[in-house]
């Protein structure tokens, strides 16, 4: 009864995450917490299938995630982020942006600051997301309003509104603008997740220059194959029926590899198996029927240039 109610439930997931993409990853993010995976991995798979997840935005997200009709998007339909995802914004920070903006549009960041009266720690929150990136900067024909720039214009709006009014004439600084990576780290400090990126993409060239391959290029390689990768851990298990045996998975921009961890090597390499959010692998493939897993020799810790930002993974449920 348990295999066959197993089965079914698999199926079905199958079925929808095949036909209906757009609904399946929605309905997803809006249960969570739950099940095996974590949102950054619900979304970075979701996007590998075709489907576009676009950021949190305070003029068009509501607190849940939502869809929004999209051609060029698996199943004709694109994901939003809802504002939930925000550390630091509450359900009645949420009401009060609802509030406002069924009344009527923002048509500016001060506007957005003035009509909804959110406090510093809210706004804060809002501009390291990018929630302010659609307003463009200061009007100019911009894509969008970088952070930096989203955090002064906020928190400064903040301090005019709550204090007496006055003509002051001030130069705008010239901010750095974000790089790729950077606007991807935001986004995990904030969201615990990035619709802009993976955060392995940017860094990719430095990898390979470190003889380091791709979940990709892992999946297409021969069984028996010497395999030196490096990846995110999204999962680890150790079921009780597997004699002790450890499950991990790596996931990069590309997809997932699957590592065996036989006692012996989590032994003798356990602090890094416990607790490494960026870990490096060297060892066999075995690849059959489909199923790829990489054999683990040894663990290693890469070494980068740059911070990189995680999400926390799944561990030993």
């Amino acid at each position: 009864a348990h295999a066959a109610s197993f089965a079914l439930i698999a199926h079905a997931t199958a079925w929808l995450k095949c036909h209906y993409p757009a609904e399946f990853t929605c309905a997803l993010l809006n249960a969570q917490p739950m099940g095996f995976y974590a949102p950054a991995t619900i979304v970075e798979d979701a996007k590998r299938h075709g489907l576009i997840v676009r950021p949190v935005d305070v003029q068009v997200s509501t607190w849940d995630c939502t869809l929004e009709s999209c051609p060029q998007s698996a199943g004709s339909f694109a994901v939003r982020m809802g504002l939930r995802y925000v550390k630091g914004l509450g359900e009645s920070d949420w009401r009060r942006i609802e509030d406002a903006r069924r009344i009527a549009p923002f048509v500016s960041l001060a506007d957005f600051v003035r009509r909804t009266e959110l406090d510093q720690g809210a706004l804060r929150a809002l501009a390291e997301a990018g929630a302010f990136e659609g307003f463009g900067s200061f009007g100019a024909a911009q894509d969008k309003l970088d952070r930096r720039m989203a955090l002064w214009e906020a928190l400064g709006s903040e301090a005019q509104a709550t204090s007496l009014p006055t003509v002051v004439q001030e130069t705008s600084p010239a901010f750095t603008p974000l790089g790729a990576a950077e606007e991807i780290a935001w986004d995990y400090r904030r969201t615990d997740h990035s619709p802009r990126g993976h955060p392995l993409a940017p860094l990719r060239e430095e990898l390979k220059a470190q003889g380091l391959v791709d979940a990709r290029t892992v999946a297409s390689m021969r069984h028996g194959s010497r395999v030196r990768c490096a990846g995110l851990v999204i999962c680890r298990q150790r079921p009780g029926t597997a004699g002790g045996v450890t499950f991990m998975t790596l996931e990069d921009e590309t997809g997932f590899v699957n590592i065996v961890l036989w006692p012996n090597v989590f032994k003798r390499h356990a602090t890094l198996a416990k607790t490494a959010t960026f870990l490096g692998v060297t060892g066999t493939l075995q690849a059959g029927q489909g199923v790829v897993h990489l054999v683990a020799e040894r663990l290693w810790q890469p070494t980068l240039h740059t911070d990189l930002a995680t999400a926390p993974s799944r561990d030993f449920h």
